[in-house]
């Protein structure tokens, strides 16, 4: 090819570029907020949430709603309603699934560590066994509650990158 046709190709994949990249803080962050509410509330209603109001006061309750200004929720058993405008994250905290997940990779840690000892001594006794085991339990439910018992982080800021 010749260098006039590399020289276009070049500079229009520049201004394609830049076109891009300009197009991303234009984006309307209201809209980008209010579609982020409309999947909270189609997928984390009845779902346990916590937040954050303004003075740092953390709120947690079961989501039963969320309009244009607020989020109502059901806290001890009473409606509650939050204004959701200074709000940027909502969290929700992991079930009995992810308790249940946690519990069983620590088992699975405690049986390993328990066979390791029995495939590495051959005659070992219950200290050892214990011993193993009991490291095995506790490091697979460390790693486990790491892996699984986390909280999920709901952006609702409106924010398309910081």
């Amino acid at each position: 090819m010749n260098s006039k046709l590399m020289m276009k190709i070049f500079l229009l994949s520049i201004l394609l570029g830049c076109a891009v990249l300009q197009a991303q803080p234009g984006i309307n962050i209201q809209v980008v907020r209010d579609i982020r509410l409309q999947n909270l509330k189609r997928d984390y209603t009845g779902s346990t949430i916590r937040f954050i109001v303004p003075g740092s006061t953390s709120v947690m309750g079961v989501l039963k709603d969320v309009t244009d200004k607020n989020f109502i929720i059901s806290h001890n058993g009473s409606p509650a309603v939050y204004a959701h405008e200074k709000i940027d994250y909502v969290f929700i905290d992991p079930g009995f699934t992810g308790k249940l997940m946690a519990f069983g990779v620590g088992l699975i840690g405690g049986a390993a560590g328990y066979m390791a000892v029995i495939i590495a001594k051959k005659n070992a006794n219950a200290s050892w066994k214990g011993v193993t085991s009991s490291l095995g339990l506790a490091l697979g439910g460390r790693v486990g509650f790491k892996t699984f018992f986390k909280p999920i982080k709901i952006d609702i800021s409106g924010k398309t990158r910081d």
